[in-house]
């Protein structure tokens, strides 16, 4: 389990539990459409060679319709 310093929120990383990403503008959305209800963490990486902040998320129906609708153009 991990505690975010960011949010407070403990959570069991892996793909399993959560969702990762590191697009600005489709954080935004998700905050938008979701608010902060299934936002767990924000993690600093420069894993691939450029510093990154990667987005972690809550994996459930509701980050899952969310992606649909990124995927969609519709979020």
């Amino acid at each position: 389990m991990i505690t975010s310093k960011i949010t407070g929120k403990t959570y069991e990383p892996g793909n399993e539990h959560c969702v990762y990403f590191s697009n600005m503008l489709q954080c935004a959305k998700y905050f938008k459409a979701l608010g902060e209800e299934f936002f767990l963490d924000i993690l600093y990486t420069s894993k691939k060679g450029e510093d990154c902040l990667v987005f972690v998320w809550e994996k459930c129906p509701e980050t899952k319709e969310a992606k649909i609708l990124w995927d969609k153009h519709e979020l």
